[in-house]
């Protein structure tokens, strides 16, 4: 008995091409960020043009492009091993984070590369939230069902 909220055995862990490509941006994007959160700080975080202590802080720059560069590893694993219960896991991971990054945008102003944060807010949300939860939701939903 299915219904078409269920798929079947035979379709539900073929990773559809969207998820694959939607991926592999996060990939570079991620591993992209994290490079220069590590080897060049004042690059990534440009916002703060005033800003004189970068070398007080490596461990708040380093850390947050280890962070992005492990979320571009744990991407890559996701994508080579296609299953979807790690793509769910994956897109989980990246669609908290990014609600995250957005809040905190919000919050304090920074990352907004000078936009307004109206228009930062709702291209973040379609570019990136969006297309998390949709690969998030297809990797959990195929999970359970391969479960049953």
């Amino acid at each position: 008995m299915t219904d078409e909220q269920t798929p079947d055995r035979e379709c539900s862990d073929k990773l559809p091409k969207w998820i694959f490509f939607f991926g592999c941006l996060l990939v570079l994007i991620g591993g992209g960020s994290g490079l220069l959160g590590v080897f060049s700080p004042t690059t990534f975080f440009s916002d703060f043009p005033n800003f004189n202590g970068w070398a007080d802080i490596p461990y708040v720059t380093t850390g947050w492009g280890i962070r992005n560069l492990t979320m571009a590893v744990a991407m890559i694993l996701a994508l080579w091993l296609r299953t979807p219960s790690v793509i769910g896991v994956v897109f989980s991971m990246r669609f908290l984070t990014e609600a995250g990054d957005l809040l905190n945008t919000l919050v304090t102003g920074h990352g907004s590369l000078g936009q307004s944060l109206a228009v930062v807010a709702v291209l973040w949300i379609v570019v990136f939230l969006i297309p998390e939860a949709l690969a998030a939701r297809w990797g959990i939903t195929r999970a359970l069902a391969l479960k049953r």
